[in-house]
């Protein structure tokens, strides 16, 4: 299951695989990363409901915006 998570990542231009660390347990898979955006980490929770076997997707994923250093 990692590995075509972590396939089905890197062939899909629209989403920067490496900044993301894939888990696999008992059928669920953790995704913990960085999304460049809210379109990119809606496309990664996608890909990994799209594998064939898992029953449950938790996704840990940090959006780029929410990182950044607010000035007030």
């Amino acid at each position: 299951i990692t590995s075509q998570l972590r396939s089905a990542l890197m062939f899909n231009k629209e989403i920067k695989s490496r900044n993301y660390q894939i888990d696999t347990y008992k059928k669920s898979i953790y995704i913990y990363g960085i999304a460049e955006n809210k379109a990119e980490l809606k496309l990664v929770v996608e890909e990994a409901n799209s594998i064939l076997d898992v029953e449950k997707v938790v996704a840990s994923i940090l959006l780029m915006e929410d990182l950044r250093i607010q000035k007030n």
